[in-house]
């Protein structure tokens, strides 16, 4: 049995998360819960410890059950072979679990490492579902899909409700000028007729240039034969408020080109380029010893197209993704930097990527690769006090000095 390096948080039933807290996350089932009378789990060998399992989404959640693990002890163990049990996650929704973020070691399985191929294949849908504003209108099992509004005719039909609101301000304005100790009673306000709005059901919504969107429609839209089941439509976000409170609104735009997805951006020319330095490190008390190569050279072209290849694998936060696909006045700052877990205090070099835009910048997160919590960026200033991850005794700074070339290992998780 290996040793599961994650950090351990209280179970909880499967059904009280929501996809996007589990999926692409290892599960911990405790023993002691019983399958047997569970539709599709017959197949599972039995364990007295129990289960360590993967939730993906494929469609719908599902979980493949990888191998055994203690709980207990906290180690696992994948199964032989290379067939899998995958049931959809709602089978086992009434099951406690244990939910383990992904590390180097668990990720290297070959079927885990098959869906997270087929997800970075599919990175710039998968991006969009990071917009929790959408959540309202996805369908409760199939995440992916989410209902639309489409409005036929939208400029002939705004006209005329202008028009009716303009007719029904002249006839209030009377009420409101006459001279009563009791409030007149006014007549309602017109309101948008339901038959107007069209609710349509679409897939792979994607971000797409110009600061537009994608998708592809479910069912024909009515009364038109522009767009057909199947097809290609653009799709524009608006912020609608109603009762004080603002929702983002997914509408179908069916006369505007379908924009496509290329990526145009630049490396950042800063005034000041972060220093190409090597921290040569040991620990006085143990067998720690690791030099870090931190800095970058000029457009440093090499780890630009790197990182580019990473972006365009859903690989770094997908935010930036999306800014990336839309706008053409993006550029990315990027540098070798030095990152420390903030739960098991590894320490590990990353490509610390920036987003810049004329309005705002946007740093990547990073998770770590030994136990998938949170990193955080150690300053230049601070390398030196640093403690040691083995034994948390203070570290030694044994050399500081320039280098050239690229490294032979570098990590982006």
């Amino acid at each position: 049995m290996k040793q599961l390096n994650a950090k351990k948080i209280k179970r909880h039933m499967l059904k009280t998360y929501e996809f996007w807290q589990i999926d692409e996350k290892f599960l911990i089932i405790p023993g002691g819960q019983k399958f047997e009378a569970v539709a599709g789990l017959e197949q599972l060998p039995p364990s007295d410890v129990g289960y360590i399992a993967y939730a993906f989404l494929d469609e719908y959640m599902r979980v493949v059950f990888l191998g055994e693990a203690d709980e207990n002890k906290n180690t696992y163990r994948y199964f032989d072979g290379d067939e899998f049990l995958v049931v959809p996650a709602q089978a086992i929704e009434n099951s406690l679990v244990r939910v383990v973020k992904p590390t180097a070691d668990l990720i290297r399985h070959p079927f885990v490492e098959g869906v997270l191929a087929f997800h970075e294949s599919n990175a710039l849908v998968r991006s969009t579902l990071s917009l929790r504003s959408l959540d309202l209108y996805r369908d409760p099992r199939f995440p992916d899909i989410l209902t639309a509004c489409f409005i036929r005719d939208e400029v002939r039909k705004e006209k005329a409700y202008d028009a009716e609101l303009a007719a029904f301000v002249e006839r209030v304005k009377p009420l409101l000028e006459m001279e009563n100790e009791e409030p007149p009673v006014l007549p309602d306000a017109p309101a948008v007729p339901d038959e107007d709005i069209n609710f349509i059901k679409i897939k792979d919504l994607s971000p797409a240039n110009n600061g537009s969107w994608r998708a592809v429609l479910l069912e024909s839209l009515p009364g038109t034969r522009v767009k057909k089941k199947g097809d290609d439509v653009s799709i524009s976000l608006e912020t609608v408020t109603l009762d004080e409170v603002e929702y983002v609104v997914p509408f179908i735009n069916h006369l505007l080109p379908v924009e496509g997805t290329d990526i145009t951006v630049e490396a950042s020319k800063p005034f000041r380029l972060p220093w190409r330095l090597a921290y040569e490190m040991d620990c006085p008390d143990c067998d720690f010893k690791e030099t870090f190569y931190l800095g970058r050279h000029g457009e440093d072209s090499y780890m630009f197209k790197e990182i580019l290849g990473e972006i365009r694998q859903g690989k770094v936060d997908p935010a930036i993704l999306i800014d990336l696909v839309q706008r053409d006045d993006t550029e990315l700052d990027f540098s070798r930097e030095l990152y420390r877990c903030r739960n098991c205090s590894t320490l590990a070099v990353m490509k610390r990527l920036r987003l810049v835009t004329p309005e705002k910048t946007f740093s990547a997160a990073y998770n770590c690769p030994v136990c998938g919590e949170r990193m955080s960026q150690v300053k230049r200033g601070h390398i030196a006090s640093l403690d040691c991850p083995d034994c948390r005794k203070p570290l030694n700074l044994v050399s500081e000095k320039q280098w050239s070339g690229v490294p032979e290992t570098e990590i982006i998780e």
